[in-house]
């Protein structure tokens, strides 16, 4: 019978993060608890010290664990995870492994399953402070991006999530990184904001009105249209008609 290979072995810092793994799974560590000291850390799996240092900063930067120092040091399992997607999926997308075309159609499975979810649970509520902020006159265009990505993260953190929300914020934060610099060299504001604008509120209506199916159809729309828009590319048909107070049709 044919050899399979030599086996690989793990690095030292990748035993220490498994063996973490297994501690956290068997409820011997827990979000909030503090990690033994380093020197302690390397005698216990027989590992040099710069080992644990490494398999710590792995730690750090995936938002598993926060490094303290001065009078409270030590190395702590966070209780609110931070988001290690994000410069991942930057990375990704940079190297073509995955394409913006790809990132675009993820939100919009993630986004208008997240609308019709809330539909059905009459929540939308979260909304309505931010639309009022994005259609107050006068807002900076930086202002009302940072308002729309708020938008869409909360429009997933409210469907209640947990997973959805880290993924989510991670293709958030890419796409609206990217539509930032378009948008200050080549958008024209004064006729994009309407739209934006009546597009959001279009979708805060229907999600307070229960409609999940009329939700999510706008915010595959709308997650496409600024798409394209980053994109550079032509706008999309759109495959239902927004209309604003004023019966103009966005279409």
């Amino acid at each position: 019978m044919a050899s399979a290979g030599p086996t690989i072995p793990a690095r030292a810092f990748e035993q220490i993060l498994g063996a973490l793994e297994a501690s956290i799974s068997a409820g011997e560590l827990a979000a909030g608890d503090r990690l033994a000291p380093e020197r302690d850390l390397a005698a216990r799996y027989g590992v040099t010290r710069t080992s644990v240092r490494e398999a710590i900063r792995v730690l750090e930067a995936m938002g598993i664990v926060s490094v303290r120092r001065g009078a409270e040091h030590g190395v702590v399992l966070l209780q609110e995870p931070g988001n290690a997607f994000q410069p991942v999926l930057r990375l990704l997308v940079a190297l073509r492994h995955v394409s913006l075309d790809d990132a675009i159609e993820f939100r919009v499975m993630v986004e208008s399953g997240a609308a019709r979810r809330l539909a059905a649970d009459g929540g939308g509520a979260e909304l309505a402070g931010l639309l009022e902020a994005m259609e107050a006159p006068g807002v900076p265009q930086a202002d009302f991006h940072a308002l729309d990505a708020t938008f869409h993260v909360t429009l997933v953190r409210t469907a209640g999530n947990a997973l959805l929300d880290l993924v989510e914020d991670a293709v958030d934060g890419l796409l609206r990184k990217i539509v930032t610099d378009v948008a200050r060299i080549a958008w024209d504001w004064d006729a994009v904001r309407p739209r934006l604008i009546t597009e959001h509120r279009a979708i805060h209506d229907a999600i307070v009105a229960g409609d999940g199916d009329r939700a999510a159809a706008l915010v595959t729309e709308h997650v496409r249209y600024w798409g394209h828009r980053v994109k550079g590319g032509q706008e999309p048909a759109p495959q239902t008609t927004i209309q604003d107070r004023t019966g103009v049709d966005w279409r």
